[in-house]
């Protein structure tokens, strides 16, 4: 029963098709799944793309990956507080966006040659992903029971992270797919061109950022509440 002594309505199967038919769901869930696709496969190839970009020993490689969750691990607890206290959740997620983009960007385009300059450029962008992997989560999830009806938030979590685990299923075979097709002949790994690739995990960060912009635009209109803060005073 509800906390009013009334029954609560009993959740039907049919009450899943409120969820695909909602369009600011459908807008985070859309966003859920490239941001994740362009993160959680992109870990895979990492450390080979490191590798092979600035020509270093697979421990070296593996080393520099590793400050990938430095900027969440600092940022995580404070964005949270913020979060709370003073919104600011739809901004959240197009700052990670667009950050997890320039990351991505740098690696397609930047001339990393093994100079110290580039070494530099390289630990940054890896950072610069860990405090984006900070603000998208921490906005996303937060950001859902603003959406759906209580008696919806479990099916609306499931159903999001249905989509998102077919994404990280089919994702890493696109990649993989697009390495052999932009090396055409290419058999030793070290001898990747890794640019298509990044530049197919930067437009996922475009995509996920145009959602953002759009999830910010639809909140505005119809007053979810996305930019308010989550205690109120």
């Amino acid at each position: 029963e509800a906390a009013n002594g009334e029954p609560e309505d009993p959740f039907k199967i049919s009450d899943l098709g409120i969820l695909f038919t909602s369009k600011t769901f459908l807008i985070v869930a859309s966003l859920c799944v490239l941001y994740y696709s362009a993160i959680f496969p992109f870990q895979k190839f990492a450390t080979s793309m490191l590798e092979n970009r600035l020509d270093m020993a697979t421990e070296d490689a593996s080393a520099l990956f590793s400050w990938f969750p430095v900027g969440a691990m600092v940022l995580t607890p404070l964005l949270g507080w913020f979060l709370d206290n003073k919104g600011k959740g739809a901004s959240m997620l197009i700052a990670g966006a667009l950050l997890m983009s320039a990351c991505h960007l740098i690696f397609a385009i930047y001339p990393l040659d093994g100079s110290s300059s580039s070494y530099f450029v390289a630990y940054a962008a890896i950072i610069v992903l860990g405090i984006s992997f900070s603000l998208v989560p921490a906005a996303l999830w937060p950001s859902v029971p603003k959406l759906v009806d209580g008696k919806l938030l479990g099916s609306a979590y499931a159903v999001i992270f249905w989509i998102q685990n077919i994404g990280l299923y089919a994702f890493p075979m696109i990649i993989g797919s697009v390495i052999q097709s932009s090396n055409p002949g290419v058999t030793n790994p070290l001898e990747y061109n890794y640019t298509v690739p990044m530049l197919v995990f930067a437009s996922l960060g475009v995509l996920a950022l145009l959602l953002g912009f759009w999830l910010k635009a639809e909140d505005k209109k119809k007053g979810y509440g996305l930019e308010d803060a989550n205690i109120k005073k």
